[in-house]
């Protein structure tokens, strides 16, 4: 009986080992080393929440770009040029404040940043909304035991078919596709299926089978019947006040203390710029979601101005965001204005500070209020009755 279990114990652990040691060996996510018998690929982006920790650990950098997809199609090579750094760009796609806090710190504690781009978009409840989230099985990748890492590898077969993935010996690109470089590993820009969405409402309507598209067509239509039905919810500003709070909790725990934690590094906080046809919305259909987001730009560039190695970015007076040609859907704009928003925060344009913030609010709210919602609307309904 005894040696049976023996057997039986063995035959289960060397599997197991095995699995590891290849998976270890090739190290596809770069957890433990740079790649010793393959190309120096990356896998796509939905493993962004881990390839992060193994960008961290093994490349070589001084600068982190740092947002949600909002971010992505910032180019890391130009963000170097524009700064004289060296940035990578591990943005997460579609992640809370939260979720790419525990990315941040973990790139602060262990490398020696000198400049972090980051989006100040996808705020949530605090650090405690973090279980549950896309990063929770992931967390233990960015904690100070690097040895609980290899369960990654241990608990997950499929893995290993990256050992057959252009490696010094053969390769095969059937079992390695959506492989890219370190500049492209985050970007969406160059897929057909964003690319193809730009251009004017023409573009959005001959792509409603994108959920993004879909989406924004109902949140437009169901905006102007708000609107026509004259039954605006009136601001309640005690909603709007405790709305605030967890949001300014997580601000204050996660970006102002890490910049007094590490005077050093300089940060760079930008309000994604979405389409003035999103402003609208929010402002003339539901004011109140428009009052928390400028409740929520006045606390972050007012707190922020205590900090001598902050720097918070607003774009929304600039022209682009009128033109809906400029984007695939409400929020998402094309790549050229990445280019230029790096340009902008390195020369200090479009800077927020508590001097300009109440004229900066004051524009935008106008612009919103005054934004032809309605000619979208009918728009819409003109193209849709012309469709056979």
């Amino acid at each position: 009986m005894r040696r049976y279990l023996i057997a039986l114990l063995v035959s289960a652990i060397l599997p197991a080992a095995a699995v590891t040691g290849i998976n270890w060996l090739i190290d596809p996510y770069r957890i433990f080393h740079k790649p010793w018998v393959r190309d120096n690929y990356y896998l796509n982006t939905s493993k962004m929440r881990i390839e992060a920790s193994g960008i961290i650990n093994t490349e070589d950098f001084d600068s982190i770009i740092l947002g949600t997809s909002m971010a992505a199609n910032f180019s890391p090579n130009e963000a170097s040029q524009v700064f004289r750094s060296h940035f990578v760009n591990i943005s997460l796609d579609g992640s809370s404040i939260a979720e790419r806090s525990i990315v941040l710190a973990y790139a602060l504690k262990n490398r020696n940043l000198s400049r972090v781009i980051f989006s100040l978009d996808g705020t949530s409840s605090g650090n405690s909304a973090i279980n549950g989230t896309p990063i929770t099985p992931y967390i233990r990748l960015y904690d100070d035991n690097p040895l609980n890492d290899i369960f990654l590898y241990a608990s997950n077969i499929k893995i290993m078919q990256y050992a057959l993935c252009r490696n010094r010996v053969f390769s095969s690109n059937r079992l390695c596709p959506n492989t890219r470089d370190l500049e492209t590993l985050v970007e969406w820009h160059s897929d057909w299926d964003h690319r193809r969405r730009f251009g004017g409402l023409s573009k959005w309507l001959a792509a409603t089978n994108s959920g993004q598209v879909l989406n924004a067509l109902h949140t437009i239509a169901d905006s102007i019947n708000a609107i026509n039905s004259g039954k605006i919810k009136e601001i309640d500003w005690t909603e709007v006040a405790a709305a605030q709070t967890n949001g300014q909790r997580e601000f204050k725990e996660t970006l102002l203390s890490f910049a007094a934690k590490y005077p050093a590094t300089n940060f760079y906080l930008f309000f994604p710029p979405c389409s003035r046809l999103q402003y609208a919305i929010m402002k003339q259909s539901t004011p109140q979601a428009f009052e928390n987001y400028l409740e929520t730009v006045r606390f972050m560039v007012q707190e922020s101005a205590r900090y001598s190695n902050i720097k918070v970015f607003g774009f929304e007076t600039e022209s682009f965001l009128d033109d809906i040609a400029n984007y695939k859907d409400t929020s998402h704009y094309h790549q050229r204005y990445n280019s230029k928003m790096l340009r902008w925060m390195k020369s200090g344009e479009h800077q927020l500070t508590p001097s300009n913030l109440d004229a900066y609010i004051a524009v935008i709210t106008e612009r919103a209020a005054n934004y032809p919602l309605k000619n979208i609307g009918a728009q819409i309904d003109a193209y849709l009755a012309r469709k056979p």
